[in-house]
């Protein structure tokens, strides 16, 4: 994108600088150039950050890497997929959890509130939590394929561990730290490797990528729980499979390239460059531009303070705001809840009670979720992150606040089960929530906080986002048996409560991050409307915080000469046509 005048300190901002010229206006001589760059206007908060246009090349070996570190995702949907339907099967509960063995029979809010079973579930999001700060340190220091092999090695680990347990719970719960310390340190460098491996105008869909791992994970995780259900020993064959997605990450962490972000924040310039090319196909002036960003990004941060400490000052507030809030309003939303506890809630309801029926109905809401989220690869790049989690959250507390209601009128004091007509409706009723989750808090969820943060602070930021996602989802899995056993159908207006807050959030403070160079979103999100003002004195946006990167000449004059032929080619195209 274009800015005005002779510096990157000439341009102004709305209400944010002191200029000779009208706030928010362009010159003339750049008007024309805009609109012959086919431009019909210019994106005020796009212009105050200096953000330069990279039209870089998308190719199947960036599609097949950010696959195969969307494995990280998987780990996680796996252990969601499986724990619900695995606590559900007689053999591992009679073993590990018999107060839960009859509980078919009891109430139907009541059914499976047992503090062992709720320990054993939210014990990995605990655990992954904790290693997820950790993880900041490896990430940035060793790369981001270090990462991956001690998620992949971890998730192994637990899984041999949780298979081969012999009725003893200590050795299932060790087996669930090392599934947490895996999770905590896939999820934390799988969007990150995403993030930087993908061309600007494709970051949304490739970041996304992640989410459908996890969505996918859950769904395969859901199908081998049927599978196994009648087999004696099928829930140590449930969990014993988690080492099939564990070592594909590992051999991605032995085999993959890291980014090349990675490496020039490591020193390592050529081998950042080399691998850029690769991944672009080849050496181009975009590529040419794009690398020159990356570097003078990092030099920009080169020889700052630690970025724990750097973080928390006040120009990166707003990125640390959004990587904490975007992750809480995930989990609070209650998804955890339904994905972890489907086979649980759905035991209460008749059409699906008894035997495998509650995990076909776990499998029927999860799968449309997936759904939701691959159409959500296609489109996050096209309508925008801020607008897709606004319809999602409207969606969601709609549903949320429709499956109370039905709850309070048709389940009856006492009784195990719903009528055959309510257990259809909070089945449709839950999978259009799974829906909006699907394609909003799921997967953009995940990608905002990845894609905000300047290079220095970006792990950091990442461990923040994970810590408060697995936290925020330890204390959801924790307490939600306990709190559907005391609220009962308030547990969903509580969750709905959430769920309009985040409505609120997206109206107000949540930027729309689409389409920006990952090495240029820390500055726009400063620039946004109410953020300048928490990142500034007074909301004045001083000259010196506009990027090095777009003011550097040589990146400049580059930019300029990209968008000059991009002018002309366009201009032939239409005089053959």
């Amino acid at each position: 994108m274009r800015k005005t005048g002779k510096q990157g300190g000439d341009l102004k901002q709305a209400g944010s600088f002191k200029s000779e010229q009208p706030t928010g206006t362009l010159a003339q001589g750049d008007k024309n150039k805009v609109n012959a760059f086919g431009r019909s206007s210019i994106n005020v908060e796009k212009a105050a950050a200096g953000v330069i246009d990279i039209d870089a090349r998308v190719t199947g070996y960036v599609i097949m890497s950010c696959v195969i570190a969307a494995f990280g995702g998987i780990l996680f949907g796996y252990d969601a997929g499986i724990t619900g339907g695995v606590e559900s099967m007689h053999q591992f509960a009679a073993s590990y959890f018999p107060s839960t063995v009859n509980a078919p029979n009891t109430d139907f809010y009541c059914k499976y509130n047992d503090l062992n079973l709720a320990a054993y579930s939210s014990l990995m999001h605990f655990t992954g939590a904790v290693a997820s700060l950790p993880a900041s340190w490896f990430t940035q220091h060793l790369g981001r394929t270090r990462s991956m092999v001690i998620a992949g090695v971890s998730f192994v680990i637990g899984a041999i561990l949780q298979a081969a347990s012999k009725d003893t719970i200590a050795m299932i719960f060790i087996g669930r730290i090392f599934w947490g310390f895996g999770v905590g340190f896939g999820d934390h460098c799988a969007f990150i490797y995403t993030a930087e491996m993908a061309p600007p105008k494709w970051r949304g869909r490739l970041n996304t990528i992640v989410q459908c791992g996890t969505i996918s994970g859950i769904v395969v995780g859901s199908a081998i729980n049927i599978g196994a259900y009648h087999i004696l020993w099928g829930w140590r064959l449930s969990l014993a499979l988690a080492a099939v997605p564990g070592s594909i990450l590992l051999l991605g962490g032995i085999f993959l390239p890291d980014t090349p972000n990675s490496y020039v924040e490591r020193g390592m310039y050529e081998r950042g460059k080399s691998v850029l090319e690769k991944v672009r196909g080849g050496q181009t002036e975009e590529t040419e531009l794009e690398y020159n960003t990356i570097v003078v990004a990092n030099e920009a941060v080169r020889g700052l303070e630690n970025p724990w400490r750097c973080i928390i000052r006040r120009r990166n507030l707003p990125q640390l705001a959004l990587a904490i809030l975007n992750p809480f309003f995930q989990q609070w939303s209650g998804v955890n809840a339904i994905s972890f506890f489907a086979p649980q809630i759905f035991a209460g309801i008749s059409t699906f009670s008894g035997g495998v029926g509650p995990l076909y109905a776990a499998l029927l809401v999860n799968g449309v979720q997936m759904i939701a989220t691959i159409v959500t690869v296609f489109v996050v790049d096209k309508f925008g992150r801020r607008s897709m989690l606004l319809t999602a959250s409207c969606v969601g507390f709609g549903a949320d606040i429709a499956v109370a209601v039905l709850f309070a009128c048709t389940v009856k004091p006492n009784s195990p089960s719903l009528a055959f007509g309510p257990s259809i409706a909070s089945i449709v009723l839950i999978g259009i929530y799974s829906i909006s989750f699907g394609f909003g808090w799921g997967p953009i969820g995940w990608l905002v906080p990845s894609e905000v943060h300047d290079l220095n602070t970006r792990s950091a930021g990442q461990s923040i986002t994970v810590f408060t996602q697995l936290m925020s989802g330890a204390v959801v899995t924790m307490t939600f048996l306990k709190m559907m056993c005391s609220l009962k159908y308030g547990v969903f207006i509580f969750f709905g409560i959430w769920q309009f807050l985040a409505i609120l959030y997206c109206i107000f403070l949540q930027p729309e991050t689409q389409g920006i160079p990952i090495e240029e979103a820390a500055n726009f999100v400063r620039s946004h409307w109410f953020w300048r003002k928490v990142a500034y004195p007074g909301g004045v946006i001083p000259a010196t915080s506009i990027p090095k990167l777009a003011g550097d000449p040589e990146i400049k004059a580059r930019a300029e000469a990209l968008e000059l032929r991009r002018a002309s080619t366009r201009q032939s195209v239409s005089s053959v046509i």
